[in-house]
């Protein structure tokens, strides 16, 4: 052994060029290391350190040469899966590569040699998949009859890689290639093979019936595969993961949660299997085995919740629901204008149940209308449309003197807003009566229990919003005047707050203490946060990234988000004085709804009157400067701060 094989021949990664003495000593020493049993390594040192290379031409031809003659599988599969990845070397010697890797493929007359020609066949597919090479060559070589009877190390590497090229290609001779290992030692990999190629189809199948052929033909091929060899969790993963979709078709809810965790068990299964193993060139089928796992996640779902009252519904099935919705793109990336594949099994149940009951209907309207960021908006409006078609295509039509949907939309202008003028239309006035009426039930039992005061604000306020679109949206009425409601409870609560039993938190809203300052906006800020996030679902302080800026409060409801805006001042407390302040507080009404609030904590000096709470809480419109564009509106509150005690106050001077 030289002692430049001895350095090689260390443990741990390849040693530097530095360590072998150079460069130059590595040319001087080429020839006997491309014989030598660790030429591998002399390679790998050569494609770390390629991009500081005098002579890369050289480097390259070397590592091209020792794989002509090498006769070790696992240096030839440990180089190939660097090489093919390489761009150095691959700038340089693709070509080259292709036609070795070609070559070397035809001879398989001996176990050894039909291991490496396996090797070789893989590594040119790499590099036509890649786009680095074309693939004409390389069909030739998949499609050759004579490879059924070469030996099942050989044999095996064509069976994959035909599955593989047909996934990318959909060559038809790939599947006539793949059937005539039908009958060979290898058939439990062929029929595996030929299954997911049907899958692939039925991802691009254009009706129901060939997505149901393609299905079940795949379905017949993966049992194939497991009785074949019945350690086959892959085979097993994806069977669980067809009999899941069809279960859902047909509204089974047994055997789809039974084919799910079927599904679960044979992906960890899999995944164990996997390990240690070097597959990732192949990583996309892996990821496609968990892509089937959680769209048949989703439709467990969703078939839990598509007959469960809506009240059951979080926000998040309807997120699940949208997911299996679009099955099409749930398992495999397909170009723009492909066919919808499994949407077409998928969807008529939850496009029946959306349109069937109103109640789904407007709750997804309803969160379409201010969706969070991380929805699926394109798979939404998808469904709405499509459910509008149906609902559009099994309405009746209006007869001659009817009202028609004009004269629907004037009298229930809520209605129409949710359900839309062509539905309106379409549905008897009694039912129209009865929906109006419990729309209006839940805020008429709401403001009931104010006291007469506070009703007051709230009628003022609503009076006021009544110009707003948004307003009108059922869900956005419903949960912004439960916002309305707890923002007059908190300004009648620190209003009534009295200095002698306040704690440290409540300081803000009386005058400091002489030589002391007076607080900041953070204070009334934190204390509106933590009074809502009490009373309400969702409110977060400071959040980033809303219209430009960073928000205040951001309250989260259910369809939409709403901005809180918190300042203080010291002068100009009137309603036309703090007019200056909504500028800042409707620029957040960019990315959603046209409604906000703005909260100002007033310490003006008060030492002979405090407002009546209905003074301190109103409603302003804020007209677009654009005639094109929204008009906006914000709830104004004005906490008194800087406060004494009433046995302090003066007599206020009359007006002069």
């Amino acid at each position: 052994m030289t002692p430049l094989e001895m350095i090689l021949a260390q443990d741990g990664d390849p040693p530097t060029l530095t360590d072998l003495g150079g460069e130059d000593t590595f040319w001087q020493q080429a020839h006997t290391l491309a014989t030598s049993p660790l030429w591998f390594r002399a390679a790998e040192t050569l494609l770390v350190e390629w991009d500081t290379l005098h002579d890369p031409d050289q480097a390259a031809t070397f590592v091209t040469q020792a794989l002509t003659t090498t006769t070790s599988p696992a240096a030839a599969d440990d180089l190939l899966d660097q090489l093919v990845e390489h761009p150095g070397y691959l700038q340089r010697a693709s070509a080259q590569l292709n036609t070795l890797a070609l070559e070397r493929s035809r001879h398989r007359s001996t176990p050894l040699e039909a291991e490496l020609a396996g090797i070789f066949l893989e590594a040119a597919l790499r590099l036509a998949l890649s786009g680095t090479t074309r693939r004409y060559g390389l069909l030739d070589r998949l499609v050759d009859p004579d490879a059924t009877a070469a030996p099942a190390a050989y044999a095996r590497r064509v069976v994959r890689a035909l599955g593989t090229a047909y996934e990318h290609w959909r060559d038809s001779d790939l599947i006539t290639a793949l059937r005539r290992f039908s009958r060979t030692t290898v058939h439990g990999d062929a029929s595996y093979e030929l299954a997911m190629c049907h899958l692939a189809d039925a991802a691009n199948a254009p009706d129901r019936a060939t997505l149901l052929q393609a299905f079940a033909t795949a379905r017949d091929l993966l049992q194939q595969a497991i009785d074949a060899d019945e350690d086959r969790p892959d085979a097993t993963a994806f069977l669980a993961a067809l009999d899941a979709v069809l279960a859902f078709d047909t509204g089974n809810t047994t055997t789809l949660a039974t084919a799910t965790g079927q599904l679960r068990r044979s992906l960890t299964e899999h995944a164990l299997w996997l390990t240690g193993s070097r597959t990732h060139w192949r990583a996309g089928r892996y990821d496609t085995e968990a892509a089937w796992y959680t769209l048949s996640w989703n439709l467990e779902l969703a078939d839990a919740h598509l007959d469960q009252p809506l009240t059951a519904w979080p926000n998040q099935t309807i997120q699940h629901v949208l997911t299996a919705y679009t099955a099409h793109r749930s398992v495999r990336l397909q170009p723009a204008e492909a066919a919808p594949g499994l949407q077409i099994l998928v969807a008529p149940r939850i496009e029946k149940a959306f349109a069937s009951r109103q109640g789904l209907l407007l709750h997804l309207r309803g969160l379409v209308a201010d969706a969070p960021d991380d929805w699926d908006a394109h798979a939404a409006h998808q469904l709405l449309q499509a459910i509008d078609d149906r609902l559009q295509a099994d309405a009746p039509q209006v007869q001659p003197g009817d009202p028609g949907k004009a004269a629907a939309a004037a009298s229930y202008p809520e209605l129409a807003a949710e359900l839309g003028n062509q539905l309106l239309a379409s549905l008897p006035t009694d039912m129209l009566t009865s929906l109006q009426a419990s729309c209006a039930d839940w805020e008429a039992a709401l403001v009931s229990k104010l006291p007469i005061a506070q009703q007051h604000i709230y009628n003022d306020i609503i009076a006021v919003l009544q110009g707003c679109d948004d307003f009108q949206h059922p869900t956005v009425r419903q949960h912004f005047t439960h916002l309305i409601v707890q923002a007059i409870r908190f300004l009648h609560s620190r209003t009534n707050r009295a200095r002698a039993h306040h704690t440290p938190r409540f300081a803000y809203l009386f005058a400091p203490e002489p030589g002391g300052k007076l607080p900041l906006e953070e204070t009334v800020q934190e204390d509106l946060h933590d009074y809502l996030d009490g009373n309400l679902e969702d409110a977060d302080i400071e959040v980033t990234d809303r219209s430009g800026g960073r928000a205040d409060i951001e309250v989260r409801l259910p369809g939409f988000t709403t901005v809180i805006e918190c300042k203080r001042t010291k002068g100009r407390t009137t309603r036309k004085g703090l007019r200056r302040y909504l500028g800042q507080t409707i620029a957040y009404q960019a990315g959603g709804i046209t409604l906000g609030m703005l909260v100002v904590l007033d310490l003006t000096p008060k030492p002979s009157w405090i407002p009546n709470i209905r003074d301190d809480m109103w409603a302003d419109h804020i007209p677009s400067p654009v005639p094109e564009q929204r008009d906006r509106w914000a709830v104004v509150v004005r906490v008194p701060g800087n406060r004494t005690s009433p046995y302090d106050m003066t007599t206020p001077a009359p007006a002069q």
